[in-house]
């Protein structure tokens, strides 16, 4: 098994030859993760990522931000980076505008899966945040009682100055648009002993997560997972074609860089995926080639080497 780790060449780790992708145009649709990925532990994006992605849109590549933050919980940071344009949000549930935040395109659930879902947390004692696109209604998330939200969730939605509006019932949820996602907050042995049953509940129909949330260690807060619900089709890598589609973007021209969970499919898919060194796992052992962690620039490094050629 030894030789089935990433080896460090010039700052970028190569996996075996025999999981290279096939040669790759000169025009390239860069997917971008925010989180553990262009941003680092401090919540920023560093001077040397800025720089490589102004690089990157000065050669004519396109950069294309993949984050399962929303809009509202992303705009800082887009600001930062200086991206403009499209965004992936929601783990590929919406496809939004930057800085205006109008929805490009949406892959929502089903309204009798989200019910099914909705109904199945709120009978195990977990109140449910419901995301929203929010348009037409200006609303974004929702929570779904009678159960309290997770003290993390709180924290969250204050951070990013949400308004979160109570509602009652499943079916009261359908009344404001089209939902992107249903989460809630909780210990991982109760999450995943929930999770089999959902699954069961939807069967197929829609998609669970299961994976530990963000939260701030500053405030003492222990670590926590994250039970999310979306649509069947909803991914990051799916949207990634919807939008090469409409932009007549050819699909080998796309490399991908990433690090969690909702990165897995993305990265795999990708002509050319690329882990961060801090990723999970399950994201290293799928991409093509590692590169440093995104506390020592490592999208600068990816989109450096990648316009040099010293990719794989």
């Amino acid at each position: 098994t030894s030789n089935r780790w990433p080896r460090q060449v010039q700052g970028v780790a190569q996996v075996p030859s025999g999981l290279y992708r096939s040669s790759m145009p000169q025009s390239h649709v860069i997917v971008i993760d925010l989180d553990g990925t262009l941003v680092n532990t401090d919540g920023d994006v560093s001077e040397a990522n800025r720089d490589a992605l102004a690089l990157a849109k000065e050669k004519g590549h396109t950069v294309l931000i993949a984050t399962g933050r929303t809009w509202s919980e992303s705009h800082t940071l887009l600001d930062a980076a200086g991206i403009e344009g499209p965004v992936i949000t929601a783990g590929g549930a919406r496809l939004a505008s930057h800085p205006d935040n109008r929805t490009l395109d949406h892959l929502g659930l089903d309204d009798d899966n989200a019910l099914a879902a909705a109904t199945c947390l709120t009978s195990h004692d977990l109140g449910v945040l419901v995301l929203l696109d929010p348009e037409p209604s200006g609303v974004e998330y929702l929570h779904l009682g009678p159960h309290d939200l997770h003290t993390v969730s709180h924290w969250w939605h204050e951070h990013h100055d949400h308004s979160v509006h109570a509602i009652d019932s499943p079916q009261d949820m359908l009344n404001f648009g089209k939902v992107l996602r249903l989460a809630c907050v909780g210990s991982d042995q109760s999450l995943a002993t929930l999770t089999p049953t959902l699954n069961g509940v939807l069967n197929g129909a829609a998609r669970t997560w299961h994976w530990e949330a963000v939260t701030d260690p500053q405030r003492g807060h222990a670590p926590v997972h994250l039970l999310e619900v979306f649509g069947a089709e909803a991914n990051k890598w799916t949207m990634v074609q919807r939008w090469c589609q409409c932009h007549d973007q050819a699909i080998n021209s796309v490399v991908a860089i990433g690090d969690g969970l909702n990165d897995v499919v993305l990265i795999e898919q990708a002509p050319l995926g690329i882990a961060m060194g801090n990723a999970d796992p399950r994201v290293s052992a799928v991409a093509d080639c590692v590169v440093p962690s995104n506390n020592d620039d490592g999208v600068a490094v990816a989109i450096h080497s990648l316009l040099e050629g010293s990719l794989p």
